[in-house]
């Protein structure tokens, strides 16, 4: 997730995406970590937040395409992956053992696991490739993939409108494999069709404010009606197959509309901005890393609540929890590590 710096509405939007992929998590894990969908009523909470929210890592690609074309592409390629290692990988391996030394009291009850320090860095290794050191984690890898295909893709974009144009539209055809497996071939062809979308958007981004302006009620609607379709899949109980699901076409849709809304919305107020946007914008990546170990925190502190009286009420509340404390815990924690260590907070915490 590139920097934006020098684009206040796209720096802004940046936090809107982050507030969307905490949104994908607070609620549901809320449900499913404290019993699962077994009152009444909680089908319609979870079908409801994940209509909102489910798929919204499609932000953070398109915006990364987007930002390498206007920011980036001037760069020299060894500055571009010099940012990448230090500002993407090196916080995701750190983490990476952080987060694994947090979880390790849970993880040594394997029997396949020692509680040594060799099986510890082992864990660490075996997770790090494929994103499973913590359950939101396996965008990174893809994001790494993303990020070493660039130059193919930049070649593409400017060689080949035809083969370009036809990776940007792969993920109608092509989804994203479903939990538990986030991380199967064909996630990264769906997350390819998507930073594809925001390299061409960067390419001619006055003309895609210009069709936005004017198609504003049409994508609005666009929005409207795949969110409604997407509501009715969860209520029927869809399942998708195993390399194609009408699902992920339809959160293709809705987020792309969604995004082209929300970006024309923050640059028509680029001089009025809000602060707190804009921090969480600052905020992202550290937010995107640590939010998970906060929400496991508030649902570890009631758990015991919603055993003795589970109610749609109370875990819609505690979900709200999750989001607020979720946030404002890893804005918080990452504020701390940038007052201790300055700019190197980067490398350790993505702040």
């Amino acid at each position: 997730m590139p920097s934006a710096q020098y684009i206040d509405h796209l720096h802004a939007f940046r936090g809107f995406a982050i507030l969307s992929v905490v949104g994908a998590h607070a609620w549901s894990f809320m449900i499913f970590w404290t019993g699962g969908l077994n009152v009444d009523g909680l089908k319609w909470l979870f079908w409801f937040t994940e209509t909102l929210f489910h798929g919204s890592t499609i932000y953070f690609a398109i915006i990364s395409g987007l930002l390498f074309r206007l920011v980036l592409n001037s760069r020299a390629w060894s500055s571009f992956y010099q940012s990448k290692l230090g500002n993407v990988i090196l916080p995701y391996i750190v983490l990476s053992f952080v987060i694994t030394g947090l979880y390790w009291q849970y993880i040594i009850q394997s029997p396949d696991i020692s509680n040594t320090f060799q099986d510890y860095v082992n864990v660490v290794l075996k997770n790090l490739p494929l994103g499973k050191v913590d359950i939101h984690f396996w965008y990174i890898p893809v994001l790494a993939f993303l990020f070493l295909i660039t130059p193919l893709l930049a070649w593409l974009q400017d060689k080949s409108n035809v083969v370009f144009i036809a990776l940007i539209l792969l993920p109608l055809v092509v989804s994203r494999s479903p939990f538990p497996d986030f991380i199967k071939p064909q996630s990264f062809a769906y997350f390819t069709g998507a930073y594809a979308l925001g390299m061409a958007m960067g390419a001619h981004y006055d003309n895609v404010k210009a069709f936005i302006a004017a198609r504003k009620l049409a994508l609005a609607v666009v929005a409207l009606v795949s969110s409604i379709l997407l509501f009715l899949l969860y209520v029927n109980d869809y399942q998708p197959g195993s390399v194609y699901s009408v699902r992920q076409t339809l959160v293709y849709i809705q987020k792309v509309a969604i995004c082209l809304l929300v970006l024309y919305w923050l640059f028509e107020r680029e001089m009025r901005l809000p602060q707190w946007l804009m921090s969480l914008g600052t905020y992202a990546f550290a937010i995107f890393f640590l939010h998970v170990v906060f929400i496991g925190l508030v649902i570890q502190n009631v758990r015991e609540v919603l055993n003795a009286s589970r109610s749609v009420e109370l875990v819609a509340l505690f979900g709200s929890v999750n989001f607020i404390v979720g946030i404002i815990g890893s804005m918080a924690l990452a504020y701390v590590a940038k007052r201790l260590l300055g700019k190197h907070a980067r490398k350790i915490v993505g702040a």
